[in-house]
């Protein structure tokens, strides 16, 4: 989920306009059809006019989803490191998750722990992995996320961190942090500036690469390298 910025601008180019869904990795019909149909709602939004409130309980039906292209490329990460724990911030809709789930689960094992504050979004998102055949791959954690992710355990190999706000973003991969095994990987979707200066800052502990999605609308995320 990207997060509506506060003084009532996305924080990414979400008025560029969005072409119909396609993925050039997930091949089951069932996950298709449902990434699909949750794509096409929000592609249809009229973003210009779209009330952008920083408080995430204001967007029950929005997921603010990544790019088709950026779930290919988690989808692919996963699955090239044999993830089998892989951390969520945040669920939203379950677009992401289902990107995640699919790839634990045709790696041939694995669990997606992920964390969504919204009630109404978590129902929605059980439904949506449901009918995509996932269920069994996903772990849910209601309310806020900084305190939620605590009890993950340890062995974390792979996280993605797309909240509804910058300084939230940072305080849950504090929180995920000392989960991380040496070698996850960590992917920041909106590029946050506070998350950003703390994996890039000397001794952090990470190496750091933008990775371009191909997405006109969301261009790149980052991706970090727990060492």
């Amino acid at each position: 989920m990207s997060a509506p910025a506060a003084g009532g601008r996305p924080q990414d180019p979400m008025s560029e306009p969005r072409p119909p869904f396609r993925s050039a990795l997930i091949q089951d019909r069932r996950v298709l059809d449902v990434l699909d149909e949750m794509y096409e709602r929000e592609r249809h939004i009229d973003w210009g006019a779209y009330a952008h409130h920083p408080d995430p309980h204001h967007h029950t039906g929005t997921g603010f989803s990544l790019s088709p292209e950026q779930g290919d490329q988690l989808y692919l990460l996963v699955r090239y490191g044999q993830a089998r724990s892989v951390v969520e911030f945040a669920t939203s809709l379950g677009f992401s998750t289902i990107f995640l789930a699919a790839a634990v689960r045709d790696s041939g094992q694995g669990q997606v722990y992920t964390a969504e504050i919204v009630p109404e979004k978590v129902r929605q998102a059980r439904e949506n992995i449901a009918r995509a055949g996932l269920e069994e791959y996903v772990t849910f954690f209601g309310g806020d996320a900084r305190e939620s992710l605590a009890s993950v355990p340890e062995g974390v190999d792979f996280a993605l961190i797309d909240g509804w706000a910058p300084e939230v973003s940072l305080d849950v991969l504090k929180v995920v942090e000392p989960k991380l095994r040496p070698g996850a990987l960590v992917y920041n979707e909106n590029r946050d500036r506070e998350f950003l200066d703390h994996v890039k800052s000397p001794g952090s502990g990470y190496l750091n690469l933008p990775l371009l999605s191909g997405s006109a609308y969301k261009p790149q995320g980052e991706l970090s390298l727990r060492v």
